[in-house]
């Protein structure tokens, strides 16, 4: 409680920080004026923000601050220019760069502002005008409605419509059977070819990405073509899934705040209407149901193994857990659940008050009905699961000065959830990734040798 007073309390006074200068402007009209504000959007290589403005008096501050729906505090900027009674101020925002603006997928929504102050002490700042990121690059069909905008460019109308009734099939879901309320609108973007679904992802992207979702921005960015349907079909609910609970579950500090299991699990069960299982999860969860092999539940609460066959038990085990909760208790205590989740409570003390378990009792609970024999967990030890490299990567060494940046720390920081596309017929995939970015949905696949199999899978640390 203290934690998230004191987060509230940050929030109040950033937000009063980056607010409009209000209390600095005078009742009589500034006699700043601004001639133009505009923008204009390259995707995937940057935006620009151009203002044009005029005093009595010699300009000597401008401070540009950009705010992205979703994310509760924006950033401020202050582009170089020379002092003068007019001056054109503009400030480039790259998506390659994050010193200089950082990645936003196409789809992000937002508001800029313009602060100007001159040598007379007048203050002025513009009214918010909106923007938008979009990739022109393409020739999209479209189609929506107010809680989600399906984007693709190629195949017919009927590729578009089944992407977008299933995708809404799954929001549904989770909305009206597990009350998920307040959905953010949600927009998918298909890119058909390889190489155009890379340049539209951040720098530093897996080479093995198929799918990437942004909840923050409610952009979810995924790589199939027509003839892919069906994997793209489970792919769009999967991530689709991820991202309404990501951005509506959060912990103290903004992270995901749901055991892992379940929210994989839960993703899983969502991928088709009638719930069905992932055949190969399906496959090597059956195999360990027979060797009685499977993974203690909270070994999954953090991370998935790295091992591919491991990783892929995992997942069929998580569904088949959460397909338990549901069965056996019920939608409306798994509702519950989430509510739970989503006002604060930790894995366990979240089961124990719906369920009246923690996790080994939900998972002996679940082990009898499958007709395992029960987990000893009084000598219950954690497997070592084979931690993910890390890297750090610079900026590209730019020798030309760069403007100056106030980074506003955000209660909702960026997370990210990454699937493997399905390898075309005898193609090799890359097996080496490059620098990382924020989370990956069980990157720990790839890494123990999914993609050396070729084996198109959901994946997450």
């Amino acid at each position: 409680m203290r934690a998230r007073i004191a987060l509230a309390f940050l929030l109040v006074v950033l937000g009063a920080w980056l607010a409009p200068s209000a209390f600095a402007q005078s009742s009589t009209p500034s006699p700043i004026v601004v001639a133009s504000q505009t923008y204009q959007v390259n995707f995937p290589q940057g935006m620009r923000f151009t203002l044009d403005a005029s005093s009595v008096a010699p300009i000597q501050i401008v401070r540009l601050t950009v705010w992205q729906r979703g994310v509760a505090l924006g950033a401020r900027y202050s582009p170089s220019f020379v002092p003068s009674n007019r001056v054109r101020v503009s400030f480039d925002w790259s998506f390659q760069m994050f010193a200089e603006g950082g990645y936003l997928p196409p789809g992000t929504h937002g508001e800029y502002s313009w602060h100007i102050e001159d040598a007379a002490g007048n203050v002025y700042d513009t009214p918010h005008e909106k923007y938008t990121v979009e990739d022109r690059t393409k020739k999209w069909q479209v189609m929506e409605n107010d809680a989600l905008r399906v984007s693709w460019h190629a195949g017919e109308g009927d590729f578009g419509k089944a992407v977008f009734e299933r995708a809404m099939l799954a929001r549904d879901f989770l909305a009206n059977k597990l009350g998920v309320q307040n959905i953010a609108p949600l927009e998918v973007y298909i890119y058909a070819d390889r190489d155009e679904f890379f340049k539209s992802l951040p720098a530093y992207s897996y080479e093995w990405t198929g799918a990437r979702m942004f909840p923050e921005y409610g952009v979810i960015l995924i790589n199939f073509d027509p003839d892919n349907l069906a994997w793209g079909l489970r792919t769009t609910s999967h991530e689709l899934s991820h991202a309404i609970l990501h951005a509506k579950i959060r912990g103290v500090l903004g992270d995901i705040a749901l055991p892992l299991w379940l929210d994989e699990g839960l993703a899983v069960y969502n991928e088709t209407d009638d719930h069905a299982p992932d055949e190969q999860m399906e496959e090597a969860y059956q195999a360990a149901l027979k060797k009685d092999t499977l993974i203690p539940l909270r070994a999954l609460q953090q991370r998935f193994p790295s091992n591919s066959s491991q990783a892929q038990l995992a997942y069929g085990q998580s569904y088949q857990v959460v397909k338990f909760m549901v069965d056996a208790y019920g939608e409306e205590k798994f509702a519950e659940l989430l509510n739970i989740y989503q006002n604060g409570a930790l894995p366990d003390e979240g089961l124990q008050q719906v369920y009246g378990m923690n996790q080994d009792q939900l998972e002996n609970a679940w082990r009898a009905k499958i007709g395992v024999p029960l987990r000893d967990v009084s000598v219950f030890a954690l497997p070592t699961v084979a931690p993910l490299p890390t890297f750090e990567f610079s900026s590209s060494l730019d020798a030309t000065p760069t403007p100056t940046r106030e980074i506003v720390p955000s209660p909702e920081p960026t997370r990210v959830s990454e699937l493997a596309t399905p390898p075309a017929a005898g193609a090799t995939p890359a097996q080496t990734p490059s620098a990382p970015v924020n989370s990956l949905c069980g990157a720990a696949f790839a890494l123990g040798g999914l993609v050396i199999f070729g084996v198109a899978k959901r994946k997450r640390r």
